[in-house]
């Protein structure tokens, strides 16, 4: 799709369904081979990994994260991603992503290799506690990371998020959702940004409340948003959807969606990638899955996409020469 066209909503979905379910099938008959498989399972020797460093102090469980980074920095500070897992912000841990062990895309270990200080965190689950929780919690783990940039010799502009599912919601509103705003100002480091330089969303939810009216995890998104869009909250509903957080702010964004998603609808990402196209945003990647199914199926079944995850980042997030 040309970058600085825009087209219907329509168009969209024929043109990018055609390349993309072709390049997938493509990539599907090579024997079934998993580019992301890691190379063994141990901590190589050159990372260094911490577990359960606690983002913000108090009696809640979740307010911890693992961090994996080079042991060697070069003396020069790194870029960071911040791993956000899925899980339909009911259930899931940040374990998925920091273990040696049959570690699956997104892995901080694997983000450590290419260069970057790679956290995954936990935050609140919908069963503990509403919306904006979840957010709050993830804002505050990118503001510790600014906070703890000296130490772990971060380089605090330049963060990215990654998530999956409800962690891939949760990316793109780090990325979107403007410090001022007036949700997710709970926590300490105020007077950092909590806002993210790039995103990748594979499968995450994009606008609430269509979801809602159109029975796509219509249960999650309730207990998430604590309770049916009503009239007193309806507008919570609009506040938790990144389609309605778009500005010239927005940063470069990766989109992988699949077309036989039941649970995040392909017309909503199509919708979402035509409001940035006349937003005037150019940095945009839709990858538009014709035959695949909710995350992980993506990753997990198209190897090209791990490699292209990891230029993005490396694209966005490293300094040019």
């Amino acid at each position: 799709m040309d970058r600085n066209s825009t087209r219907t909503v329509p168009a969209v979905r024929r043109l990018l369904a055609n390349r993309c379910a072709a390049f997938a099938l493509a990539c599907l008959a090579v024997n079934g081979a998993c580019a992301f498989a890691a190379d063994d399972n141990r901590i190589p020797d050159d990372i260094a990994v911490l577990y359960n460093l606690r983002y913000r102090d108090g009696s809640v469980k979740d307010w911890v994260l693992d961090l994996a980074m080079p042991k060697d920095s070069g003396g020069k500070p790194r870029p960071a991603i911040v791993v956000i897992h899925g899980g339909g912000w009911l259930e899931g841990d940040k374990s998925r992503f920091s273990t040696p062990e049959n570690r699956p895309p997104g892995n901080i270990i694997d983000f450590a290799k290419l260069g970057f200080v790679a956290a995954t965190i936990n935050y609140r689950l919908s069963k503990d506690a509403p919306f904006p929780a979840a957010l709050e919690d993830c804002k505050c783990a990118v503001r510790w990371l600014r906070a703890s940039a000296e130490k772990f010799q971060i380089d605090p502009d330049r963060i990215g998020a990654w998530g999956n599912s409800a962690g891939g919601h949760l990316a793109l509103m780090l990325g979107m959702v403007d410090d001022k705003a007036s949700i997710a100002v709970e926590g300490p480091y105020q007077e950092r940004s909590s806002r993210v330089q790039a995103v990748v969303s594979d499968s995450g939810p994009i606008d609430l409340l269509y979801q809602y009216e159109h029975n796509q995890i219509p249960s999650a998104i309730v207990q998430f948003l604590g309770g049916a869009p009503n009239d007193s909250r309806i507008s919570n509903y609009k506040l938790a959807s990144p389609i309605n957080h778009i500005s010239a702010k927005t940063p470069p964004l990766m989109l992988i969606y699949g077309g036989a998603d039941t649970q995040v609808g392909i017309e909503t990402a199509d919708r979402f990638v035509v409001a940035l196209r006349q937003a005037g945003l150019k940095d945009v990647n839709y990858h538009r899955l014709g035959t695949v199914d909710h995350c992980p199926h993506s990753l997990v079944r198209v190897p090209w996409l791990v490699p292209a995850v990891n230029e993005f980042f490396l694209r966005t997030l490293r300094h040019q020469p």
